[in-house]
């Protein structure tokens, strides 16, 4: 019989002391199948473990270049463990991910749309499951320009029907970006990372910069904190010069926290225990502690984001147990300001609701219970002020000027006569910088 993701949870109790408060807002739009958000979004309890990567690299951006013969791969799971007639398309977007004012003939070619049928179902698990897989572009469906797309898959052959929505990015190099990173100034010396950098404009003049080309800067591929509105300080005749010592800081923030799941026969270091359950692996986790006043201690992450895998059999996609993982940070009040969530690609770099967590007042803590399959995560715990969209975790994990993270730059151009926001130079860089 099919295992279903509502699991009993250690202490059931926990149900009805301290229920997460969800705006009302993003209750709406979560339940609101019909529309379509223009942002990585999972629309159905059913559908779990969503990645999206170059083939052939796990941890890379979903980010191709144009007509380079490099791929993409979509891959999620289907709890309900049937087959689906599951389709998709995608749609073109400005760089700040609203459709495109061009027509869907200028941008692909081929089919508009596909219908996916790579599919493979679990075997020897506790949780049934359908793995799903799209390879892009492919025979079918090829992209014909740069810029920001959206993927869309949905059901049965009805656009309004909505499973998943997946950014990604196909790039021309065309300019070259020069970037590090340095420490804030001042009194953020410490705790702030500062992005410098030029573009060469060599092979590639830019015609006016200031309306004509849009750049953004994304820390460890999160969207909501991005710097955008980026302007030169200095304009030459072989480069725009972004050195300004303000505006372009992002908190430095601290180094992920992580779980080991690859097992579920043996513990690993922040398991407390592995708890007996006939049904489905169940993981209680160490309970976590503030870290705002610690001191910056270098502990190995990969910069929030997750992989798959499994010790225990042989096949990480169809062999991996979905596991209930219970997770617990140590706090003495409730904040009072907003809400307390589990961040990272484990919640696709968003505030998420299902990984909201509960507070506790009998045992001080917040709790929150995550159906999760087998691998390797790496996640924080982030704030969410009331009335805000953008997640502060130095709140809970604080903030150092040392800490690693991943720099992406992107630089959108449209000049006369071109339509659409075209994606003409990429960079990526890890800081601190040597």
């Amino acid at each position: 019989m099919r295992k279903v993701s509502l699991f009993t949870f250690i202490f059931p109790a926990l149900f009805f002391i301290s229920q997460p408060v969800v705006a009302q807002s993003d209750r709406a739009t979560y339940k609101d199948n019909s529309r379509t958000q223009y942002r990585d979004r999972v629309y159905h309890d059913n559908i779990k473990t969503v990645q999206l990567h170059q083939t052939g690299w796990k941890f890379s951006p979903p980010i191709i270049k144009l007509h380079s013969g490099q791929h993409l791969e979509l891959e999620f799971d289907d709890l309900d463990a049937d087959y689906k007639s599951y389709y998709y398309t995608f749609i073109h977007c400005d760089a700040d991910w609203q459709p495109s004012d061009i027509n869907n003939f200028d941008y692909l070619k081929g089919f508009e749309q596909d219908f996916v049928t790579d599919y493979s179902t679990s075997f020897n698990t506790s949780q049934a499951y359908t793995h799903y897989h799209i390879s892009i572009p492919n025979k079918n469906i090829q992209l014909l320009i740069s810029g920001n797309y959206l993927l869309k898959v949905y059901l049965n052959n009805n656009p309004d029907s909505v499973v998943l929505t997946r950014r990604f990015m196909v790039y021309e190099d065309k300019l070259r970006i020069n970037a590090r990173e340095r420490p804030g100034v001042g009194s953020d010396l410490f705790t702030k990372q500062e992005v410098v950098f030029s573009i060469n404009t060599v092979q590639y003049p830019i015609l006016d910069p200031f309306h004509a080309l849009q750049v953004y800067i994304l820390q460890n591929s999160r969207w909501d904190n991005a710097i955008t509105n980026v302007q030169p300080q200095f304009i030459t005749d072989t480069a725009l010069q972004y050195y300004s010592d303000f505006g372009n800081e992002f908190d430095g923030g601290n180094q992920f926290r992580n779980i080991d799941l690859t097992s579920v026969k043996f513990i690993s270091e922040h398991m407390a225990k592995l708890v007996p359950n006939l049904d489905y692996p169940e993981v209680d986790l160490k309970h976590d502690k503030l870290r705002t006043k610690d001191q910056f201690s270098t502990i190995p992450d990969i910069d929030g984001q997750y992989l798959i895998q499994t010790k225990d059999a042989d096949s990480s996609t169809i062999n991996s147990e979905y596991v209930a993982v219970h997770f617990h940070l140590d706090m003495d009040t409730a904040f009072t300001t907003g809400n307390v969530y589990i961040f990272g690609q484990i919640s696709d770099w968003q505030c998420k609701r299902e990984l909201q967590m509960r507070f506790v007042d009998s045992l001080k803590e917040y709790v929150a219970d995550v159906y999760l399959k087998q691998g390797y995560y790496d996640y924080q715990y982030a704030f969410l002020p009331d009335h805000s969209k953008v997640a502060d975790c130095t709140v809970i994990e604080g903030s150092h000027s040392e800490t690693e993270n991943t720099y992406t730059i992107y630089a959108y151009y449209r000049p006369v006569g071109i339509y659409y926001d075209m994606l003409i130079g990429v960079t990526t860089f890890h800081a601190p910088s040597n």
